[in-house]
């Protein structure tokens, strides 16, 4: 790998640059809107906002600009220093949509970046001799390496791939990278720009020669380069700027600094303004920044500063999304920052109704448009509709044109027309067909925006049609139940009269073909809203015919939660509170033994011993779900005092008698007087005798007397509790 010093003569007998152009943010499109601090009345003032730093707002009304207001700003007459905390910054630097800066540490062979605020601070984020560096809107970081390569990394990785494979051994000296993840780099020895698709293998020349020079073809000298929007190519060379049309030949002059300043960085907005750096005097110890509007060809300086550099590094700039100026030299260790403080009053308060929006243009010269809000006067009327037809009782295939008649619907109202509940035709006060069915019901909703309310919707009068299909065929559509459970199948089957002996059938689900050509359409996953049709091939002069549409409704199912248990002292009772999901309109508890009431969702239980209940619910829809439900009763936990295990079958043995469902015996222990253990067990349930003590040690009855006992006990919560006392051994 190559050390950056060590190409550094190379560089300047080729007077190449370095670094890079930052990603244009604002060229890829950016989000833009304008909202009401109110409501959406005359006086209201409308607000516009965006995700970068405005520099110009322009108001429109009914497509008109009514207004316009530019932003007040003021560039630093001195630099930020920035220390970078030892690195020696140089080659580039850039910024992302952030604000964070990246830049070269040729010393190390990687590339940092500088958090603003972050002080001396800086995170590695490559590790790679770069040469130059760009990073896209989706913050991509794109390096020009050594062996005349271009690295993309993936943002937060250290992993990269290679996207761009230079000639030979050539150094790039202008790199960038379109919307669309194209590269551009320009190759200076060789004086031509080649463009790289996003996952193309090989590039494509799109300006210059080979070879240096001022013919009509060539460049002479690539220092840096830029493209805007319409896809031209700017090229900084050796004197000018020149811009290359897509698929041009040669490239137009359209900037020249006449030798007032050596160039070695540009970098361009979004209005073609182009920015370059350099000496202000060749080999001077002053770095400044000129600008050249489009079609002035001249250029005014910026912003200017003093360092101690020798000139045999060409100084490295660009600007952020803010406007901030950053500049970079290969021999200074710091960061200089032009902080650029910005104004603008981002309020419009329109006078009279209309549809206003705005065109709003950020600090690096990108236009985006907002959307658009209607303003009306506090009089307006809320919005109504009304349509009629030319007809409601016709013979099949008889045309009916349907208007909608509005009121207080203001601009850019919105009409939708349904048939059958089906969305048909488009955004127009009108809607014509020829092929109804009978009983078809045609309606239309209006959206509109009306008084200060905002938003409103109505719906029209709805026309109920009457055809006739007079003796040509005709299709009628039924189903056993068009309200079904989620994840049931329906059929649907449909009923031709004066059709052919093999009528063809088309069904529609939603008014787009299901593929099912057979008399019956089934499926099992309908949602609520589905609409059914079915068309056939006719002998009329329609060609269709058209059945009546059925809208299916879906009930989700509610469903009880598996294994629920409630626990009952003996003698106790208790409110039954089931886990269930879902609505419910009826409950069943079976059997009603012990319940207060079988029918409610939450009845008493009292039973007088454990009882497995069965749960049916239903929704209102029909759908329902069935679960049992235990509910145990025990008797309290208890620990006796004293045991005859003399075989008669009564108390023969010593263990933990009763406890709630799912305890556990985590651990029984008896000790004799002198502490020394003669009986154990491990996870017993409780109330089983035969895990019970019976009396004897190692298979011998032990003597009668007083015995010490521990018992550990588990729940099924989770929670546990440890007894402790005597128990008497009697024989």
């Amino acid at each position: 790998m190559k050390s950056m010093k060590r190409l550094l003569p190379y560089l300047i007998f080729f007077n190449g640059v370095v670094n890079f152009l930052p990603a244009a943010y604002g060229q890829c499109g950016y989000a833009a809107s304008v909202i009401t601090n109110k409501d959406y009345c005359v006086g209201s003032s409308l607000l516009a906002r965006a995700e970068y730093p405005l520099e110009r707002i322009v108001w429109y009304k009914d497509g008109q600009p009514v207004d316009s207001v530019t932003a007040t700003q003021s560039l630093a007459a001195k630099p930020v220093v920035i220390s970078l905390g030892g690195i020696i910054p140089g080659y580039d630097v850039t910024t992302d949509e952030a604000g964070n800066v990246y830049t070269v540490d040729g010393a190390h062979y990687r590339v940092v970046k500088w958090t603003p605020g972050s002080g001396t601070a800086v995170t590695t984020v490559a590790y790679t001799d770069a040469a130059r560096l760009f990073v896209d809107h989706q913050e991509n970081l794109y390096v020009a390496s050594s062996g005349n390569v271009v690295l993309k990394y993936p943002p937060g990785s250290f992993d990269s791939s290679i996207v761009v494979t230079g000639r030979e051994t050539d150094y790039q000296t202008g790199l960038y990278v379109d919307c669309q993840g194209a590269v551009y780099f320009g190759d200076g020895p060789d004086a031509v720009i080649t463009k790289w698709p996003a996952g193309a293998t090989t590039g494509r020349l799109v300006a210059g020669e080979y070879g240096n020079g001022s013919g009509p073809g060539q460049i002479d000298g690539i220092n840096q380069l830029s493209v805007d929007s319409a896809g031209n190519i700017f090229v900084l060379t050796f004197t000018t700027v020149q811009e290359w049309a897509p698929g041009a030949t040669s490239g137009v002059e359209v900037a020249n600094w006449g030798g007032l300043v050596a160039g070695s960085d540009m970098w361009m907005d979004g209005k073609d303004t182009i920015y370059i750096v350099g000496w202000q005097g060749q080999l001077s110890d002053s770095i400044a920044v000129y600008k050249c509007v489009p079609g002035t060809a001249s250029f005014q300086r910026v912003c200017a500063y003093k360092f101690g550099n020798n000139g045999s590094t060409p100084p490295a700039m660009t600007v952020d999304s803010k406007g901030n100026i950053y500049i970079v030299d290969g021999e200074d260790p710091d960061l200089y920052e032009f902080p650029r403080i910005s104004a603008i009053d981002s309020a419009y308060m329109p006078t009279t109704p209309g549809a206003y929006y705005a065109v709003v243009t950020d600090m690096q010269g990108y236009a985006a448009t907002t959307n658009t809000i209607v303003i009306n006067t506090p009089s307006s009327g809320t919005p109504s509709i009304q349509i009629s037809s030319t007809a409601t009782s016709t013979p099949v295939c008889t045309p009916i044109t349907f208007t909608a008649t509005s009121a207080n619907a203001g601009i850019d109202a919105v009409y939708q027309w349904d048939v059958s509940g089906l969305h048909v035709g488009g955004d127009s006060t009108t809607y014509s067909n020829n092929l109804f069915a009978n009983g078809d019901k045609v309606y239309c909703i209006l959206t509109a925006q009306a008084g200060c309310t905002g938003t409103v919707t109505d719906t029209s009068n709805i026309v109920t049609l009457d055809i006739d299909p007079q003796g040509a065929a005709s299709v009628t559509i039924a189903t056993p139940k068009d309200s079904i459970c989620q994840g049931s199948a329906v059929a649907f089957t449909a009923t031709v009269t004066n059709g052919s002996n093999q009528p063809v059938f088309n069904w529609l689900l939603n008014g787009d073909s299901t593929g099912d050509d057979s008399a019956t359409y089934s499926r099992d996953n309908f949602v609520t809203g589905d609409i059914v049709t079915c068309v056939i091939v006719s002998d009329d002069v329609c060609g269709l015919a058209k059945s009546n549409s059925i809208a299916v409704l879906v009930s989700i199912p509610p469903v009880i939660a598996p294994g629920q248990i409630f626990t009952i002292p003996y003698g106790k009772s208790t409110t039954l509170d089931p886990v269930v999901s879902g609505d419910v309109s009826s409950w069943n508890w079976t059997p009603v033994t012990g319940l207060s009431d079988p029918h409610i969702q939450n009845p008493v239980a009292d039973p007088a011993a454990s009882t497995l209940y069965t749960l049916a619910v239903m929704a209102a829809g029909g759908c329902g779900d069935t679960a049992t439900i235990l509910v145990d009763v025990y008797t309290p936990l208890g620990i006796p005092n004293a045991f005859t295990p003399n075989g008669d079958g009564h108390n023969d043995r010593f263990y933990v008698l009763g406890g709630p469902v799912n305890s556990v015996v985590e651990e029984l222990a008896v000790f004799d007087r002198w502490g020394q253990a003669v009986f154990q067990l491990h996870n017993a349930a409780p109330g089983d005798a035969n895990a019970g003590w019976d009396g004897r040690v190692h298979g011998q009855p032990a003597p009668p007397g007083t015995y010490v006992y521990i018992a550990r006990m588990k729940y099924a919560d989770g929670s546990g509790q440890t007894y402790k006392g005597t128990v008497m051994l009697i024989r």
